[in-house]
């Protein structure tokens, strides 16, 4: 059978049947919003079918059968078909059904009806096009309700207290846990400051402290008290930072409850819905353009572009573009047109008649429109969308900040065991960057062999809905050390709107160092008991004015009682009689000085008496306070301080005895002394005979040591039993001028010489009795030094001291005879100079007299030494 076809201006001529190009365009429109706008796939491709039927003349001589995701709907207008049109409807890359089209009366061998089949095939293709394209929007409008709904899932159930604030410190917005932290209402909290919850905040400023250090670091976190509308006060680490770095107007700020040792459990705040409609369904504007000339749009065209309709029609489409440069208006032109040849969906913006750019989604396609081809052009308005895109990426950046700021480790891992989402804090303890995380298998690469398959049996009995898993539970990590990390976790299913699980938000707390802490003071404690169990002292633990609470072994033991009888005292039960007054007034002194050193007696179980020194003071005892003694048996203290007094006595005998050898050294001893020293001084210059002279000389050097030697112990004698000596400001620079003008014979007589150095005046806290140190310091420089060599006499400062230091180039002195030198007739081996031995015995007490040291060290020039002294500075 043959049906005549006429192809003919504006007109369609199928059997006696006519449609317009109008018709067709918005019977295409109609398609489009009914696929867009139906909820259900089975109503929608009944729809479909309704609507495409009146696309083709004769709808008896054609059928329709769609398929689509399962589900198939048709209209049969012919029994007998002569031929079959088919299309596979392809979404996102995948053929998920197809459109049918039987034809009867069609035979394809007839020449004539060659261009009536290319026509139902374009007018197929284009449904199919626009099939595909409605439902891959339908598809993405619903994967950006479910993202929302997953962001708004996660959020809801994380359990920190999240708040914001503007810079001035008013609250702006918060989660639940926050609300029902501190017991106000929501009306409440948005109109308070958030410095009437933490008084850390109260400044003489406007802008809180935690607020103006993050707006100037970037960051701020610290430990507050959060105050509660119950009086109750939370400690909290919030942790603050601004919401936009190149913004500071807004604050985000992330409370955790630190009262808790073990876990901080966190929840997703739950924020309100702020995305609009991505997609504005089924308002899509219409063109159809020839050689770059309008000649068809729709009503919403107008709408959306705000130029009338006779203001479009026969126009050049380039009035759309966005530029007014004619060369960038036509590349602008043949950019759309390229993008449409190549049968692409593209974005772009065009302008408004009040030269407003909009954003647009174009689906174009290349049709015939009255005898020639054109570009049919369905043009969407995403203004919106691109809107709602960048508000839902600054929500989802928002969220993340929310989680990277965190203090607890957040993950969340898919049904797939892999890494989707990893915060910061979790990043640090796992020791990678994000991206070495992100996407790796979970159990495989970051939990330690030990408990993996266990783990990992668990995690995929949980996405199956055949575990749910426990509220907290602990389990290790594995990090890119090699290192195995305690954490307190806290895990979450994450559901989708079917009720399916689609993955796993877990929280947690790193505690290998509070675990090793817990095993130190469980090993500490350990120590202690056994410590207090076996020191002998005695040791008790009782209560202000009540009885023991505890008691070691040794005082167990010492006293005679069992433990279980000492609980039933107290200490007035076991002192002295005599005593027992005295232990109420001990007691309150403990309450006062916090601690008290005295002596008690106990008496024991079997009578007897065992002196004691307590060491008692105030201590905290499971929550209350109690008073810690340590006892210590001083019998034998007591035994020895008897010795002592003996000792004392004694002493005192001795010094008095030393006292009378003293005078008799400086009355008996050095007066016959001096009547040698004048005779043989008389022998000496009135004798001619060199024996008689060289036997005087004799004489008199050994008489003359007798005397220095007498002299020298009668002074060593007089500062030893000098107690206090009394101190005036001295400048010891001339003081010690003045003891080398006294040497200056013998200096000379040695060809010495005796240099001064360093700071000019030394006031100085000291007795005049100091000159006899810098004697005989300078004696000994004389006496050992070679003839024509230097001495060396430097004063320094020492913060408040002064250092006089004195330098000399003899011998030297070993080490061995450094330590003894000082003492009384401690002498270095000398051989050939004659000296009593005594003389730094006289520096010593001198210098310990005046609070200042001494000592001597080797020359650093290589010879000789340096004898130092050091004196306080008068202020």
């Amino acid at each position: 059978m043959h049906l005549p076809f006429v192809r003919s201006w504006g007109k369609w001529e199928m059997n006696g049947y006519t449609k317009n190009n109008e018709s067709v365009i918005t019977n295409v429109t109609n398609v489009f919003e009914v696929l867009l706008n139906e909820p259900t796939l089975e109503k929608s491709l009944k729809l479909l079918t309704d609507r495409v039927k009146y696309l083709f003349n004769g709808p008896e001589f054609v059928s329709i059968k769609i398929g689509l995701l399962g589900k198939e709907c048709k209209y049969s207008a012919c029994a007998n078909h002569d031929m079959v049109l088919v299309n596979d409807i392809v979404i996102n890359g995948k053929n998920n059904g197809f459109i049918e089209l039987s034809l009867k009366g069609l035979q394809p061998d007839v020449h004539d009806n060659r261009t009536r089949i290319e026509e139902y095939e374009k007018i197929l293709g284009m449904i199919t096009k626009l099939v595909t394209l409605a439902f891959e929007k339908r598809e993405e409008i619903v994967e950006l309700k479910t993202f929302e709904r997953k962001l708004r899932d996660c959020y809801n159930k994380l359990e920190d207290y999240i708040f914001m604030v503007d810079n001035k410190g008013n609250i702006v917005d918060f989660n639940v846990n926050f609300e029902t932290c501190t017991g106000h209402s929501s009306d409440e909290l948005h109109k308070m400051n958030i410095s009437e919850l933490i008084n850390q905040c109260v400044t003489n400023n406007e802008i809180p402290s935690i607020i103006e250090e993050a707006a100037k670091k970037g960051r701020s976190e610290c430990e507050l008290e959060h105050l509660c509308r119950n009086g109750e006060k939370v400690p909290m680490n919030i942790t603050c930072k601004p919401l936009d770095d190149d913004n500071n107007d807004m604050f985000i700020c992330v409370g955790k409850d630190i009262s808790e040792t073990k876990i901080v459990e966190q929840e997703l705040l739950e924020s309100e819905k702020k995305y609009s409609t991505i997609v504005e369904k089924g308002n899509d504007g219409v063109l159809i353009i020839q050689d770059g000339i309008i000649k068809f749009a729709n009503s919403k065209m107008s709408e959306l572009t705000g130029y009338t309709l006779e203001e479009i029609v026969n126009q050049n489409y380039m009035k759309f573009s966005p530029s007014n440069d004619e060369q960038k208006a036509s590349e602008w032109m043949k950019l759309c047109s390229l993008k449409v040849a190549d049968k692409k969906i593209f974005d772009m913006n065009i302008t408004t008649r009040e030269n407003e750019n909009i954003s647009v989604e174009i689906n174009g396609s290349l049709i015939d429109y009255e005898g020639k081809k054109a570009e049919l052009l369905i043009i969407r308005d995403i203004s919106q969308r691109k809107r709602t895109e960048e508000l839902l990426k600054i929500e989802r950046d928002k969220l993340y900040n929310y989680l990277d700021v965190a203090g607890s480790i957040i993950g969340i891992v898919n049904p797939d065991q892999e890494v989707i989402f990893v915060n910061n804090k979790g990043a640090e303890v796992l020791g990678y960057d994000k991206d070495e995380i992100i996407g790796k298998k979970w159990f495989d690469n970051f939990l330690p062999e030990s408990v993996r398959d266990l783990t990992k049996s668990n995690f995929v009995k949980v996405i199956n809905h055949e575990l749910d898993p426990p509220q907290y539970f602990e389990n290790f990590i594995l990090t890119k050390d090699g290192e195995e990390r305690l954490i307190f976790w806290h895990d979450v299913p994450v559901e989708d709107e079917n009720g399916k699980r689609i993955g796993v938000i877990s929280s947690g707390e790193d505690i290998t160092e509070n675990r090793r802490m817990e095993s130190m003071l469980i090993e500490s404690e350990n120590n202690l008991k056994t410590v207090f169990n076996n020191v002998d002292d005695l040791i008790y633990i009782c209560s202000p004015y009540g009885n023991f609470i505890d008691a070691n072994r040794a005082m167990v033991s010492s006293t005679g009682y069992t433990r279980e009888e000492m609980l039933e005292m107290s200490p007035d039960d076991i002192v002295k009689p005599e005593m027992k007054l005295l232990m109420d007034s001990y007691t309150e002194r403990i309450m006062k000085e916090k601690g008290v050193i005295f002596e008690i007696s106990f008496v024991l179980r079997d009578g007897s008496v065992l002196p004691l020194e307590l060491n008692s003071r105030l201590i905290e005892y499971k929550g209350e306070k109690a008073i810690l003694s340590v006892a210590r048996n001083i019998t034998e203290r007591k035994k020895a301080e008897e010795r002592l007094k003996r000792y004392a006595s004694e002493l005192k005998k001795s010094n008095e005895l030393k006292d009378l050898f003293t005078d008799i050294i400086r009355h008996d001893l050095l007066t016959p002394a001096s009547v040698v020293k004048g005779y043989t001084e008389e022998l000496l210059d009135t004798t001619s005979d060199e024996q008689s002279r060289m036997l005087a000389q004799k004489v008199k050097e050994n008489n003359d040591r007798l005397i220095e030697m007498l002299e020298t112990a009668t002074k060593l004698a007089k500062l030893q039993k000098e107690e206090d000596i009394g101190f005036e400001k001295i400048d010891v620079v001339p003081v010690f001028k003045m003891v080398i003008d006294s040497f200056r014979e013998t200096i000379e007589t040695n060809d010495q010489t005796v240099n001064i150095y360093g700071i000019s005046a030394c006031p100085a806290v000291a007795n005049p009795i100091i000159e006899e140190v810098f004697a005989n310091l300078l004696s000994n420089a004389i006496k050992y030094s070679p003839l024509r060599s230097a001495i060396d006499i430097t004063f320094k400062e020492l913060d408040r001291m002064w250092k006089v230091t004195v330098t000399d180039r003899g011998a030297g002195i070993s080490d061995s005879d450094k330590v003894l030198l000082f003492n009384r007739f401690q002498r270095a081996d000398k051989k050939g100079i004659k000296g009593t031995g005594l003389g730094l015995a006289i520096v010593k007490r001198i210098i310990e007299l005046h609070d200042g040291e001494y000592g001597v060290e080797d020359n650093p020039e290589g010879k000789g030494s340096v004898f130092w002294i050091t004196l306080k500075k008068a202020l």
